[in-house]
C-alpha cells in the first residue's frame, strides 16, 4: 500500500469513528459493564481456540474499538492493541478504564509494528473480522505477524470469508478472482448517518491467505468455515489457527 493510500485509510478510520462506536455499542462505561458481565459473548468466535489465557501476552492486531482486547484482559491476559486510529484508541482506552482493566494501545501502521521491543514477544496474535482486506501485500503482512509471534506462538485469525466479501457483499467486486484494488465505504453502524469516508481494499482468496501464512513460517493447524449470519447457505467467515514454527 502506498503512503498516500495508508493516510487516506487512516483519515477515514478517524472520521467520526468515536461517535460511530458510541452509536454501535453505547458509551464506553455502558459497554464496559456488559463486557465485564459477559466477556464470553465478545470472545465467542475466538474462545474455542484460545484455551487458558491467564498470564499470556496477546497482540490484538488492528484491534479497533478495543472490545476484544478488554474482554481478553478480563480473563487475565496482558494485551497490546496495534492500530492506527486515534479515535479507536480513545474508545478502547475509555472502555478499558471503565472495565477496570489495563490494555496497551499503540498507534502504528501494522506493517511498521515489528519494533525490536516486540520481536517474538507475543504468545498469541488475535485478528478478528476486517483485517486482511486493508493490505495489498499479504506476504509482507504475515511476515510481520511471524516476527511478532514467539516461536511456537499462536496465530488466531477470525475473518470474513472471501466468498462472502467477494461475491455477496454489496460493496465487493462480485468476482471471486478479482485482484484489483477496490474503493468502498468504511463500515458504518446501522443508523449512523455521518460520512465516514472510503478506504482502499484488496480482497484475497482463501488460497492466497493460507499460502501467505505458510510462506511466512506458520504451520496451519485448523481451518474452520462458518455460515453467513444473514444467509446461512453461504460461508460468512472462517477461522484459521496456526503455530509459528
Amino acid at each position: 500500500m502506498t503512503k498516500e493510500e495508508t493516510l487516506t485509510n487512516q483519515h477515514s478510520w478517524n472520521a467520526h469513528r468515536y461517535d460511530a462506536w458510541v452509536s454501535a455499542y453505547g458509551l464506553p462505561k455502558d459497554e464496559a459493564s456488559r463486557i465485564v458481565k459477559n466477556p464470553a459473548h465478545v470472545l465467542r468466535r475466538l474462545a474455542p481456540h484460545l484455551g487458558d489465557i491467564k498470564g499470556k501476552h496477546i497482540c490484538n492486531v488492528q484491534g479497533s474499538h478495543g472490545r476484544v482486547a478488554v474482554a481478553l484482559a478480563t480473563q487475565g491476559a496482558t494485551v497490546e492493541v496495534l492500530d492506527f486510529s486515534e479515535k479507536n484508541q480513545r474508545y478502547a482506552l475509555e472502555l478499558a478504564s471503565a472495565a477496570n482493566v489495563q490494555i496497551k494501545y499503540t498507534l502504528t501502521d501494522i506493517l511498521q509494528a515489528n519494533a525490536p521491543s516486540r520481536d517474538h514477544s507475543f504468545d498469541i496474535l488475535v485478528l478478528e473480522l476486517g483485517i486482511l482486506h486493508y493490505h495489498q501485500n499479504l506476504d509482507q503482512f504475515f511476515a510481520v505477524m511471524r516476527k511478532l509471534a514467539k516461536d511456537g506462538g499462536a496465530l488466531l485469525l477470525n475473518e470474513f470469508h472471501p466468498i462472502q466479501r467477494k461475491l455477496f457483499w454489496a460493496d465487493g467486486p462480485q468476482n471471486y478472482f478479482h485482484n484489483d484494488l477496490h474503493i468502498a465505504d468504511v463500515p458504518s453502524p446501522d443508523g449512523f448517518n455521518k460520512d465516514l469516508g472510503t478506504c482502499t481494499y484488496r480482497f484475497w482468496t482463501l488460497g492466497e491467505v493460507i499460502s501467505s501464512a505458510i510462506n511466512a513460517g506458520f504451520k496451519i493447524q485448523k481451518l474452520e468455515e462458518h455460515p453467513d449470519w444473514k444467509n446461512p447457505s453461504i460461508p460468512g467467515s472462517f477461522t484459521l489457527v496456526a503455530q509459528a514454527v
